[in-house]
């Protein structure tokens, strides 16, 4: 059961296109190369991160911790 979910949890089975900046592309590529693994596996990590909570808009948060601030 549990490889199960596992193993739908990493199943890719759609292809999306995105533009992103240059330095934006630069960046994740050269971060994966330091990682060891293929900029395309970084990308789809970090934004199966993001999707699942597991990482975090650190600005947002900032924004929102602002916002409560100031209606108390």
């Amino acid at each position: 059961m549990l490889q199960a979910v596992a193993k739908e949890t990493f199943k890719k089975d759609k292809r999306i296109n995105i533009r992103i900046s240059s330095r934006d592309l630069e960046s994740l590529q050269r971060r994966a190369l330091e990682e060891g693994i293929p900029y395309r596996t970084l990308v789809s990590s970090v934004l199966h991160k993001y999707v699942s909570g597991g990482l975090h808009d650190l600005m947002a948060n900032k924004a929102f911790q602002r916002t409560q601030k100031t209606r108390r």
